[in-house]
């Protein structure tokens, strides 16, 4: 199983109506590639964790890269992992913005995560990297908080 882990910048153009657009798309080719990960979204910055096929992985990765509603895009991990972190989900979704139930739920996670982080230091590189990046977004969004 491969996995990548990549962050960018929304263009200027792209606006926040046009994530749910995006993501009936990806989920259906997802689906379609057996390709599962994460994608979260806030103020105009992109975190995705993507696992399946590594040419799939590749291949979807290149179109992001060159997707115009997306610039700046830096990959931040990649590896060769045993099994999914997201195996139930074609392109699991949280918002930063808001408290509602995925936010809720990625808390928990980030806090599970932070709390015992030896429990996967070593099993996935690139899924330490996704929380790390993840972790720094949220920081900034609870210190952006009045």
């Amino acid at each position: 199983m491969f996995c990548l882990v990549y962050r960018s910048v929304a263009s200027s153009t792209f606006k926040q109506v046009d994530v749910k657009e995006m993501l009936e798309k990806a989920r259906e080719n997802n689906s379609r590639d057996n390709i599962t990960g994460c994608l979260l979204y806030y103020e105009g910055e992109f975190i995705q964790y993507l696992e399946g096929n590594q040419v799939k992985v590749l291949t979807l990765f290149d179109k992001i890269n060159a997707d115009k509603r997306h610039k700046d895009v830096t990959l931040l991990a990649y590896d060769v992992t045993d099994s999914r972190e997201f195996k139930d989900w074609e392109m699991a979704y949280a918002d930063f913005f808001g408290d509602n139930d995925q936010m809720n739920y990625f808390k928990l996670l980030i806090n599970s995560y932070n709390e015992n982080p030896d429990s996967t230091t070593n099993q996935n590189p690139s899924f330490n990297a996704f929380w790390i990046a993840v972790r720094e977004n949220l920081d900034k969004t609870l210190k952006s908080q009045p």
